[in-house]
């Protein structure tokens, strides 16, 4: 990630993952709205709960750091995203013209959830990708607190902050995609094992 983002000549910053130990080290509404991708098992699962919650405090790093910085815009790209190329002079574009009224850009998602009004696609439901965004500064506290009251895994947030009423736009095409494979959420069990082989 960091060669692809230099050669662009991006400047980044890496958050750490957080690692969590026991499922005693995470409150129960911190984890009592699971989907756990319908696995009934991994709801209560230490493998998936541990990591899922470790990734949305990690991500809630990442946003509360976003509300420092200056810059009218920051990128978030979690360490699996493959950014297309050119993605600065993309991402310069895209920026020239989103509308004031955008609170925040995904860059990557599944394709429900987001229906087109006045020429944008805009996040109206269920959008399911932590993968890549790109959010205001100003906006990143709504998110960070949002994360925080939030039971659920990270990448179902979104139509939570629309609800609430955010505007989140989503670009397409999308400038960036993704590979589970390997992934530190879902690697490695069995019920998910056509996400990450």
């Amino acid at each position: 990630m960091a060669q692809r983002l230099s050669a662009q000549g991006l400047a980044w910053e890496w958050v750490d993952g957080v690692r969590i130990a026991a499922m005693e080290d995470i409150p129960p509404e911190e984890r009592n709205d699971l989907e756990a991708y319908g696995v009934a098992r991994l709801k209560q699962a230490p493998e998936y709960v541990c990591r899922v919650t470790g990734c949305k405090r990690a991500m809630r790093r990442a946003i509360e750091r976003a509300s420092a910085c200056t810059e009218d815009w920051v990128l978030i790209l979690q360490d699996d995203a493959e950014p297309v190329e050119s993605l600065d002079v993309k991402l310069k574009e895209l920026f020239r013209r989103v509308p004031d009224e955008a609170a925040c850009m995904m860059l990557h998602h599944g394709k429900r959830g987001v229906e087109e009004r006045d020429g944008w696609m805009r996040v109206t439901g269920d959008v399911r990708s932590m993968t890549a965004f790109a959010l205001r500064p100003s906006f990143a506290p709504v998110m960070s607190q949002a994360l925080r009251h939030w039971g659920g895994e990270a990448d179902r947030i979104w139509e939570r902050l629309v609800r609430n009423g955010a505007s989140i736009f989503s670009v397409e095409p999308m400038l960036v995609s993704c590979s589970q494979k390997g992934s530190d959420i879902i690697g490695g069990i069995p019920e998910l094992k056509k996400f990450w082989e």
